[in-house]
């Protein structure tokens, strides 16, 4: 046997040489491909919506499940509630009026932003279509609603107009809610529908309130003094807060899914 000082060392083998059959496994991880964890990133993201697309969400449940029902609340049952005060210049009901819809059209527009951001254009599909028509009529309600022409039947023709356009905007945004909660991309629980529909329930069942207190209103009968409030205003304005209350919750509700599936 050679000494440990010598400069070369002999290293004898005992086994036969043979092929090696048994792979051993590996106690370490090992990545055969770097660009194999890249790609599982960006699927990754690719698989929860980006914060443009969350936010387009939350705009539109806010502007439509919230403000635009209000809005529209306020401008068909609250002519005759408030009638001896006024909010610079405009009486009371208009002014909450033009608050709430400028809320809303603020928020629709914001969001139809975002959506064009994200998609980096404009992707035909349901979703999409009703959505731009939604935005039309969206667009053009403060026009129509801010126009006083002379003749007293164009204005009476203006404003049926802008009603109509103003419910036919209102059921297309729901609408469209509703289909995007089924879009793959938006990653959204089923749940959702369900709080979809609790708030355009609520929607309803306040028309349906108001409708019975303006019956009872008119069945009640006397002359009305213009400075006075129409009867069963209390019950109206307590109707508008229950109403304003539970839009506020479903809204909530309807938020946190957007942003949490």
């Amino acid at each position: 046997m050679a000494g440990a000082t010598d400069p070369k060392q002999t290293m004898v083998a005992n086994e036969k040489l043979g092929n090696h059959c048994t792979p051993a496994p590996s106690f370490g991880k090992c990545t055969l491909n770097h660009d194999h964890d890249h790609d599982d990133d960006h699927d990754h993201d690719h698989d929860h919506p980006s914060v443009l697309l969350r936010l387009h969400g939350t705009f539109m449940v806010i502007a439509w499940l919230f403000f635009n029902s209000l809005g529209n609340t306020v401008a068909r049952y609250f002519k005759k509630t408030w009638t001896n005060r006024q909010y610079f210049g405009v009486p009371v009901w208009n002014f909450y009026h033009r608050i709430y819809m400028m809320a809303s059209w603020t928020l629709t527009c914001a969001a139809i932003v975002c959506i064009f951001v994200d998609v980096q254009g404009f992707e035909v599909h349901a979703h999409s279509i009703v959505g731009l028509a939604t935005f039309v009529l969206v667009f053009v309600q403060p026009i129509l609603g801010l126009m006083r022409p002379p003749q007293q039947r164009a204005q009476s023709a203006i404003r049926i107009l802008h009603t109509l356009l103003g419910h036919a905007a209102y059921i297309l945004a729901v609408t469209n809610m509703f289909l995007g909660v089924g879009l793959e991309a938006a990653h959204i629980s089923t749940v959702m529908y369900g709080l979809l529909a609790g708030a355009v329930g609520i929607h309803l069942l306040a028309h349906v309130a108001f409708n019975i207190l303006e019956y009872l209103t008119r069945r009640k009968g006397g002359e009305l003094d213009v400075n006075k409030d129409a009867s069963f205003s209390r019950w109206r304005k307590t109707t508008l807060m229950v109403q304003m209350i539970t839009l506020y919750a479903f809204t909530i509700a309807n938020v946190v899914f957007v942003w949490h599936g």
